[in-house]
């Protein structure tokens, strides 16, 4: 990982996860520890021990609160969150993945049948998240800096804003996999994950906390990521975007967050206020080569993406379960990697006029498949830069919260700003239900592998369509198997801590 480079080697001796009550499920705590790397190699959902020295020498010096910071964005990078999964299993539990004939990797399968317990984890991965997050936030305003007191306190802001950042992107992850969104719960079932704000130190410090209600998680999501902006807003000391939080990522990302909450108005404003806080534009596929904004080092309409490096993010960046891998059918040999597998299904095909720029992304393998080229390798082999937050999202995020808020020609102007880029004909005059299913239908198309499909549908309280196995559908409520719209929470969290109920049908 290349934030790694600007602290020395020392800072990869910080920590990730420990077993808590042998263990309690999956509640990790903050430790400085020897090797960042095992986080690629280890089940997500449960917490992992690690050799480590005290916690106390992490919270003492700027490296250290540093270091921690680093881990967070590090454990982003693997591939059961965003360095893969986070990407690809949204589309694969909805319509947009079909798998390879004659694939033989067998990663993807479960998740295009909706296999039972096959769904999103990181449970444990982000609880360790969310303990550095909580060491950071508690102990950042004591550090001493010898520095100008402006500076210094633009330092500590930065960091805590940082902290703020990932740990409300990880209540938020947790919040929307493993519960339903407000609103849309079935059977009267709102129960989200356990909210911890302190740190935890030790194991003995470990209590067992219950689920909070989703719309409690959701709120400190919010809440967080809306503190981190305005941390981050103005701060001489904040990072260069897109690799690490800024004020525009914070506030892009509430927009998000306030669209799962269905508060349109806060939605609306804070995907406004982020594209006034970023310099990334929308890629003009009329004026530049789309593809060619795919195979750049740094997509150029990045608010805030994953910049990988080979070989040190671990199994995200090898043949095996790295995206190129996965959903790249033009290597060299013309056959692929060995895991490649995951195919745009041709149900998301069918929705791509022939003179959408976008199809420029479908490519034909060796032998007539159509493979979609947003991921080929553009740092190195089998590493690619993943971005995570792009500026098109942010129109179209608006556009949804302006639809909801009775406007339909701002909602309109603000979808036609894309389509008009994408090479399409703007849309006029069309309102009502007609206008809010273009503009789903716009974030299908402009967000295909990018890990969003799923959740789309999931918030909306929609049906599951499956016509890549021949017309089935998973129903948001009511047949025998709705209960996959939510994932399990790992089996040894729910032995461990009695307080825990875990999810229905599991």
């Amino acid at each position: 990982m290349q934030l790694l480079n600007s602290h020395g080697p020392t800072i990869r001796k910080f920590m990730h996860d420990f077993f808590l009550k042998r263990f309690i499920g999956v509640l990790s705590v903050a430790i400085l520890a020897f090797g960042l790397s095992a986080c690629d190699q280890a089940d997500l959902d449960e917490a992992q021990p690690t050799n480590s020295i005290s916690l106390q020498q992490t919270i003492e010096s700027k490296a250290g609160f540093e270091g921690l910071v680093t881990s967070m964005y590090d454990r982003l990078q693997s591939f059961g969150l965003y360095g893969q999964q986070y990407m690809l299993v949204p589309d694969a539990l909805a319509d947009n993945v079909k798998l390879r004939p004659g694939a033989t990797s067998n990663r993807y399968p479960g998740f295009v049948s909706n296999g039972r317990f096959e769904h999103l984890g990181g449970y444990g991965a982000y609880f360790s998240t969310i303990n550095e997050a909580n060491n950071i936030i508690e102990d950042i305003g004591s550090l001493s800096l010898d520095r100008d007191p402006s500076v210094a306190q633009d330092i500590r802001d930065r960091i805590r804003g940082e902290a703020l950042f990932l740990r409300g992107m990880a209540y938020f992850d947790l919040a929307r996999v493993y519960g339903y969104t407000p609103g849309q719960e079935v059977g009267g079932f709102s129960l989200g994950v356990p909210l911890r704000t302190e740190p935890t130190r030790s194991p003995g410090a470990a209590d067992e906390k219950p689920r909070a209600p989703n719309t409690a998680v959701f709120s400190r999501a919010a809440a967080d990521i809306r503190s981190s902006g305005y941390l981050l807003e103005g701060n001489s000391n904040a990072k260069s975007p897109p690799q690490r939080a800024t004020a525009a990522a914070a506030f892009g990302l509430l927009s998000r967050v306030e669209l799962y909450r269905q508060n349109w108005e806060k939605a609306d404003s804070a995907a406004t206020a982020a594209l006034g806080l970023t310099s990334a534009e929308v890629v003009d596929a009329t004026s530049t080569s789309f593809q060619d904004a795919w195979e750049a080092s740094s997509y150029p309409g990045s608010v805030f993406e994953l910049s990988m490096t080979t070989g040190t993010d671990g199994a995200a960046t090898n043949s095996n379960q790295a995206l190129q891998s996965l959903t790249d059918g033009g290597r060299s040999d013309g056959t692929g990697a060995f895991a490649y597998e995951v195919l745009p299904s041709d149900d998301v095909k069918s929705i791509f006029a022939s003179d959408d720029a976008r199809t420029d992304l479908f490519a034909p393998d060796s032998i007539g498949n159509t493979y979609l080229e947003k991921y080929t390798g553009t740092i190195g082999n089998f590493t690619d830069r993943i971005p995570l937050l792009r500026v098109a999202e942010l129109y179209l995020n608006r556009a949804e919260a302006r639809y909801h808020q009775g406007e339909p020609d701002e909602a309109r102007s603000d979808l036609n700003y894309i389509r008009v880029r994408r090479g399409l004909s703007p849309l006029t005059g069309i309102t009502g239900q007609s206008l809010l299913d273009s503009i789903l239908e716009e974030r299908r198309r402009e967000f295909l592998f990018e890990g969003k499909r799923f959740f789309t549908l999931k918030r909306y309280g929609m049906d599951i369509p499956k016509p890549q196995r021949t017309d089935t559908v998973l129903e948001y409520s009511g047949d025998r198997e709705s209960f996959k719209i939510l994932a399990p929470i790992p089996t040894g969290e729910v032995q461990s801590n009695t307080a825990i109920e875990q999810n229905p049908g599991y």
